[in-house]
Parts: C-alpha cells; structure tokens; sequence
C-alpha cells in the first residue's frame, strides 16, 4: 500500500484510502526553503515552499492536491514539471455546495477514482471506503484553547500543546476535518454522489463562498479562549481574524507564522501573557522569605533592570545594567548596582522578561506583557496603549481601566524596528545611541528607508553614505521606519489615544517625535522608561508578599 500525501480537508482520503492508499498530512515546517526557492522564488507562499520541500525530503510518491489557492496550483506546476512524485492529482473544488458544485465535485471524484485506480491496478472496496471514515473528534469536557485560522504546522502545534496551561484543539482548516459515515447506498456512481455531498458539507474553509457555519467554530462548550494563526503574506484568514477581534468576547491571541520552525522564547511570551490574561496560574508561586523589601528583574536582551520596593510600596532602589552573555549573571550584576541590597534581603523576587525563567534567586515570573501594563499603570493610570521597543522585539500593550491586558501583539521573528535594529544602524553611521538620538532632530532632506529587513535596510544605509548624504538625514529617515512600523502595530492591536512608550528606545527623541506625527498623538514618557516592566514585576512579588500575611 503507497502512502499519499494531502494537504486540504476536502481531500477525498476516504476514496483514496479504499484503493489502499494510506493518507500522509503534509504539515511541517521547514528549516530553510533552498529547495523550493530554487524551483519558484523567495517571494512564494511560505507554505507551498513547506509542502515543496516535505514532499523532497520524504521522497513522496503520491500526492493529491486541492486547488484551494493560487499557491497550491502553483506548487501542482511545479511538480508537474519535476516530474515526481509518481502520482499526482488536482483536485477542482467547488466554491459552493449547492446541487451544480456537488455534481462538479463528483466528476471530480470519479477522475480521481479512474487515475488513481489505474496508479495502484486496485479495484474500489466498498469495506475499505466505509472503514475509513473516523469519528468525530469531540472537544475536552472541560475548559480548553482552540487554534483556529489557516492550518499551523506540526511544530507549531506541539509547542503550544507544550507549553499552553489549558488542552489546545486544533480547529484550523488542517485539523477540522470531519465527513460523516455513508448511509447504505447501492452503486458507485450513487456512492459518489452522497459522498461530493458530504465533503462539501463540512464547516467551511474561507475558501468558499457562503461561510456563515463558521460560527459554529466559536460557539463550542468549554471554549476558553482562541489561539488565531495566520500564514505570512497569505490573506485568506485575517479578514476573519478583525472580524472576531471587534466582536468575539472571547480571549485571543493572533500567531502569524512563515513554515518555519517557531521562535520559542517569543511563543512562549505570547502563550504565558495570554494565559495570565485568563488569570490562569502560569508563574512559579512566590515563596514566602523573610526581607523587608521585594524586587522586580527585567531581564531583557540588551539590558537587566532592577526595582527595589519597601512592603508599602514605596520604591527604594533601581539599576540598569547591560545583560551580557547570561541572563543569570546579568541580574546579580542589576542587584550588585543596587548599592547595599542582596537578594536574601528581598521577600519576593518575580522576574520578567525573556531571561525570566534563568534568574534562578527569583520566587515568580511574570511575562514582559503583564509586567509592562502593571507598570503602566501604576506610573500613568491614564494609559490605555503602551509602546514597548525593546532590545530585540517590540510590543504594543492595549490596557483597560484597571491595567489589566485587553489586548497585544508583538512583532515577529524579524528585528526590524527594534532597539537591535537601531543599534546595527548606528554601528553602521559610526556613531554611538545617543548621538544617533541627538542627530535624527537635525535632519533637512526627508529620506525613505523602505527596506522591511534589518539586513537589507543596512545595506540601504550604506548605498546613501556613499551618495553623500549627511548623517542626519539617514537618522531621520530610520527613525520614520520605526515609526513606521510601530503604527502599523499599533493599529494592529486597536490600540488608540492615551498612549505611552516604554523601553530604551523611547530615550531616543527622535523616534519618539516620528512616532507622534504618524499616530498624531503626545507619547507620555516617564524619567525611567526602561525601569517599567521591572516596577511591574516588583508589583507582583509585592502582591505575593501580602496574599500570604
């Protein structure tokens, strides 16, 4: 028996599989795309780059295709071309499920069922059609997390199944496939004609036309939040993502991937925050010391901070300190800069950021998320959105009244617009941060760097030295695609007018002038913007520290 590989849930597998064909879903990550971009270019669906190279790198020799986008079609041609794998098919899926699409998708069928007959030299089994259909897989009897969107790959889904605090189901158009077991039906030809019925009637992808029994998705028993996963440069799903976003009550977390194997530090931060927007327990308990002070430890990529606070409330101490190699060295350097506090003089200790789960004198972690809006507001209660560029990410928090998470979102893998970014352009210009931050106010001539890629917008920068342009004007124009770049978040995640901006970055008046005029708003900052997420996290120890007295 050949095993073939499938992509799509309209895939007919229960065909397939009563000619001996065993189904293979094609759904992994892929480390590099050398492969695929040699036959297609970089610019192509980062999934069908995925499927290209699974169907190499496995030596697939049946593969059953559906049209679903252009992409696909796309890698269909492709293969066609190749010549590999030995079998294969693609499937014309209607766009509907009316009488007219289910007639077309039963010739569809029956082509398929001549081919792959022919393929194989089996005949159709009628037990075999009938034993491969599978139950329904029911959801968990109590609360759990659904992923929903565009398929995730198998990687993906691991790690969030790992790492989540709740079961994660996966309802993506990957794993919500379900077709009911045939009545008793006399004839092929009669068979088909149910079955046409049957695939088509599933809940549909954003593929189809009418797409109304999608909300069946949102309205399960038990569901606690929704985990939204879009494909990079793909646009079927993130329409339905700012639907949901305005009108669902339930929690949700968007995850934007590229097929590539996921970045854990950033899902992991992205999974902690949205579960501690659930209030669900995700830090390490604080244990109860003897000390009359608590500490927040911010461990970031570029720099540690610290904050000291008495069991009032009230801040004693703080320190910022580059991180270094280790996040562990880097916060016993923070507290070494206290001046006179140690550890073991400290209540509580909760650390945050990326380093947070390697600060091994810390009793809690919170992530960066949390600790940033508990900041926040405790520094500006009128703060409804904060900007956070940090070392190597940039976030955007939405807050409500309370400070509490309403909503987030973080860029991606990429370093563009983050404080890493500024610090390449700088070494590049051969000036250090703060001059670059005193040069960017100078500018005369308005400059476009239009490169989305730190690596490419370096080489920008370079091709206008050489063109004589002055410092001041590149400077200018990186600042204005930050701003850029932080608009652009901020409007991914509603954010609107009472906003304010934490991190490094925000010491820098350039940027922080260009991100005003693109979001025609004052950016509230205070003394000590890096210091934000360590008072956050020194907030929590000091909950800790009263919950037990």
């Amino acid at each position: 028996m050949g095993t073939f590989g499938y992509t799509c849930k309209y895939t007919p597998l229960e065909l397939l599989s009563a000619f001996g064909g065993q189904p293979a879903l094609l759904n992994r990550e892929s480390p590099d795309f050398e492969y695929a971009e040699g036959l297609t270019h970089n610019h192509f669906c980062c999934h069908a780059k995925a499927v290209l190279e699974e169907c190499r790198r496995d030596g697939l020799q049946e593969l059953v295709l559906v049209n679903c986008c252009d992409s696909i079609r796309r890698a269909y041609d492709v293969l066609r071309v190749q010549g590999t794998p030995e079998f294969l098919f693609l499937l014309d899926l209607p766009h509907h499920d009316d009488g007219c699409a289910r007639a077309r998708l039963k010739g569809e069928l029956l082509r398929l069922a001549a081919e792959y007959g022919a393929y194989t030299g089996r005949e159709f089994d009628p037990a075999a059609f009938r034993a491969a259909f599978t139950p329904r897989r029911e959801p968990p009897d109590g609360p759990y997390l659904a992923v929903v969107g565009a398929r995730a790959g198998e990687r993906l889904l691991a790690a969030l199944r790992s790492s989540a605090p709740l079961p994660v189901e996966d309802f993506t158009c990957g794993g919500n496939r379900f077709v009911p077991p045939p009545e008793e039906l006399s004839g092929f030809d009669t068979l088909m004609d149910w079955y046409a019925g049957a695939l088509l009637f599933q809940l549909p992808c954003l593929r189809m036309d009418e797409i109304g029994r999608r909300e069946e998705l949102f309205q399960q028993p038990g569901l606690a939040g929704l985990i939204y996963h879009t494909v990079k440069f793909c646009d079927y799903y993130s329409f339905e993502y700012e639907a949901l976003r305005k009108h669902t009550r339930l929690p949700l977390l968007k995850l934007e991937t590229d097929f590539t194997p996921p970045a854990s530090g950033q899902l992991s931060t992205r999974l902690e925050a949205f579960a501690e927007g659930l209030s669900l327990p995700v830090a390490r308990p604080a244990a109860r010391r003897r000390g009359r002070y608590v500490a927040g430890i911010d461990s970031g990529s570029t720099t540690t901070n610290a904050v000291v606070l008495d069991l009032e409330g009230n801040l004693a101490a703080s320190a910022i300190v580059r991180t270094g190699p280790k996040a562990q060295e880097g916060a016993r350097k923070a507290f070494a800069a206290l001046g006179g506090f140690a550890p073991e003089d400290m209540a509580a200790i909760v650390a945050t950021g990326y380093g947070r789960a390697n600060i091994p004198f810390a009793t809690g972690a919170v992530t960066e998320i949390t600790c940033h809006a508990r900041g926040a507001h405790r520094l500006r209660p009128e703060a409804r959105t904060v900007i956070d560029i940090g070392g190597q990410d940039s976030k955007v928090i939405c807050l409500d009244g309370a400070g509490g998470v309403k909503n987030f979102v973080m860029n991606d893998k990429c370093a563009a617009g983050t404080g890493r970014f500024l610090e390449m352009m700088a070494r590049t210009l051969e000036v250090d941060l703060e001059e670059m931050g005193r040069l960017g106010l100078r500018w005369e001539k308005e400059l476009t760097i239009s490169s989305i890629c730190t690596v490419f917008a370096e080489s920008e920068v370079v091709s206008l030295i050489a063109d004589n342009h002055s410092a001041a004007d590149i400077v200018h124009g990186l600042n204005q695609s930050v701003a850029v770049k932080t608009a652009a978040l901020v409007s991914r995640a509603g954010g609107g007018p009472g906003y304010m901006m934490t991190g490094g970055v925000a010491r820098n008046q350039g940027v922080v002038e260009a991100i005003e005029a693109r979001l025609g708003e004052r950016l509230w900052i205070g003394e000590n913007p890096d210091l934000c997420g360590a008072l956050g996290a020194a907030l929590f120890a000091l909950d800790s520290v009263r919950s037990q007295t």
